[in-house]
């Protein structure tokens, strides 16, 4: 090998050695920087997340204070617009022609959160609520019924006096978890 070789594969090792040198520093330096910041690690369950407004978790069905029930009257429109196909509301005509909800099942695990079974529904009976613990040891528990539902949904808040149908806003998107 000529005298020139040799000389660029030396100049080509320092280079490689000033490299790694320099990589070294760097991430030491990140390292103190990260050091002297602030800490952003929760020591979760105690502390919780903070969810920011209009955070979607799982669609729950609250209860309504006046009636003691939920607001859900069976109109299948939820059924028809979800995109997984994960909700299914089993309903019979009662005595006097109305439609009668049997129960609510909604697969929890299926869910994309889009929440447009909370938009599309008539009487805001799908509210997406703040809870984000979702895991479970089998798919059978991620089926959630009615009930369960209304546990997750809690109890909608009492409307204050003097406010009418018309004035009123559509429910707030996002309630408050567990």
């Amino acid at each position: 090998m000529s005298k020139s070789g040799h000389s660029a594969k030396a100049i080509a090792y320092l280079n490689e050695g000033f490299y790694t040198l320099y990589s070294i520093a760097k991430g030491h330096i990140v390292t103190i920087v990260n050091l002297f910041r602030p800490k952003v690690t929760l020591m979760y369950p105690e502390v919780r997340w903070e969810l920011p407004p209009g955070y979607r978790g799982i669609p729950s069905l609250p209860i309504d204070p006046k009636t003691g029930e939920d607001k859900c009257i069976g109109c299948q429109a939820c059924v028809r617009i979800c995109p997984a196909q994960l909700i299914e509301v089993p309903t019979h005509m009662g005595e006097d022609k109305k439609r009668v909800v049997d129960g609510y099942l909604m697969k929890i695990g299926l869910c994309m959160f889009c929440q447009l079974c909370a938009e599309i529904c008539p009487t805001d009976a799908i509210l997406m609520s703040g809870r984000y613990e979702l895991s479970a040891f089998s798919r059978d528990e991620m089926v959630y019924d009615r009930k369960k539902l209304n546990e997750i949904g809690g109890v909608w808040p009492e409307e204050p006096e003097g406010e009418t149908e018309a004035g009123k806003d559509k429910a707030p998107a996002t309630k408050e978890g567990p």
